[in-house]
């Protein structure tokens, strides 16, 4: 990655406005403009066509290679006006690796080995390009609670997808049985679920702000001097975001954050897979919008107006080195009811922006992926999202 420009005098000319932290060494080198595209008939000998070339222009700077010890690397990049699209010129480059190979001695020449690299568009324009109709939730922020099976995938989904602030909450560390289904591997075995989160997505997708918080929802925490207790903390994130992700898959804390986020006038996003990942359920509130709340969701399976998902059916497992026991289950299953909530997400972020990813027309999906010991392509039912009547939430002053 180029992250600085300048002129033989040092100016500065450019300077880069990200870095990925995946490079974690850096280089100098030397630049030219060339009137015009490089000859590509000089294709099979063009590195050694482009450093003839730098050599005539930037004669002083050979003295410097010259210079240079045995194995010491060296990079030139070569820039020149090329066509980017129908009628559209702008800049390209290409880039020259130099090694020493054999050093400078009296009347002996340094000999170098050269190859070619070739440069890729960088910035969020040339990355947006691919997908405008994301461009809106660049400026969005997303509360992710949960970073589970479903929950991790998530994360990285919205990241990938450009999302420019996602908040991370999660009590639980990576352990080796959970790789089976969780969406990073073993290097990140033994970290909490929320650092080797936020750890991967700054390295791999730096225009997304990942922020991670270790709490226990329910549970008290150990006071400090920076002290100040779960309720307190997702309050206060979720007072920032334009929409909270419940992937807990835990009732109790459903509970809590659906009331919470109605009480806050914030769009919620529930997800979960039932055992054996047979099947699983992504649902929606928009404030506003939606008729009925979370708690008609739940008196709506219980008469059966929305179907339960597919469900293997068995006992939970006690897996070894594991604290509780959990439920069986693999990412190629749960993934694809992390996918759905993923696009929701995005769809809900673009509510009311022009050009923005289209939205979906129900508020809730019900999946099965294994049905009677038979795998599936994913049946999707899905339902809007009605009041319902013993809902004592949305009728609070009923008879």
């Amino acid at each position: 990655m180029v992250a600085c420009i300048t002129d033989m005098k040092g100016s500065t000319l450019v300077n880069a406005h990200a870095q990925p932290p995946t490079f974690t060494s850096t280089h100098n080198g030397y630049w030219i403009r060339l009137p015009e595209r490089p000859d590509l008939k000089e294709a099979p000998k063009l590195a050694s066509h482009l450093f003839e070339q730098f050599k005539e222009q930037v004669p002083e700077a050979m003295k410097h290679l010259g210079a240079g010890k045995r194995g010491q690397l060296f990079f030139i990049g070569f820039i020149w006006p090329d066509e980017q699209s129908w009628r559209t010129t702008s800049d390209d480059w290409v880039f020259l690796g130099i090694k020493v190979t054999q050093q400078r001695k009296k009347s002996r020449p340094a000999r170098f080995d050269l190859w070619l690299i070739r440069a890729d568009w960088g910035g969020e324009n040339a990355w947006m390009q691919r997908a405008p109709a994301l461009r809106p939730i660049r400026n969005k922020r997303a509360l992710l609670i949960g970073l589970g099976a479903i929950g991790s995938p998530v994360a990285i989904n919205l990241s990938k997808a450009g999302i420019g602030h996602l908040d991370l909450v999660d009590h639980d560390h990576v352990q080796i049985g959970n790789t089976i289904r969780w969406s990073l591997g073993w290097n990140s075995v033994g970290l909490s679920k929320v650092a080797a989160l936020a750890s991967y997505l700054a390295a791999e997708y730096p225009y997304t702000k990942a922020c991670g918080y270790e709490c226990r929802i329910g549970a008290p925490a150990a006071p400090a001097e920076d002290f100040f207790s779960d309720y307190e903390l997702i309050r206060s994130k979720m007072k920032d975001a334009e929409i909270i992700i419940d992937a807990t898959a835990n009732y109790r804390v459903s509970h809590f954050l659906a009331d919470l986020a109605k009480e806050m006038s914030k769009p919620y996003l529930w997800l979960t897979s039932t055992h054996g990942g047979a099947g699983g359920v992504v649902g929606r509130i928009q404030p506003g919008i939606t008729k009925g709340c979370w708690h008609c969701f739940q008196h709506r399976l219980g008469d059966e107006s929305i179907r339960l998902p597919a469900d293997s059916g068995g006992d939970a497992i006690q897996a070894a080195g594991c604290s509780q026991a959990t439920f069986i289950s693999a990412g190629i299953d749960s993934d694809e009811i992390a996918l759905l909530a993923s696009r929701l997400a995005v769809a809900t972020l673009c509510t009311d922006e022009v050009d923005g990813y289209p939205d979906f027309n129900w508020d809730i999906a019900v999946a099965d992926l294994n049905r009677g010991g038979i795998s599936l392509a994913p049946e999707w039912s899905t339902y809007s999202l009605d009041r319902h009547t013993d809902c004592d939430t949305c009728e609070p002053n009923k008879e």
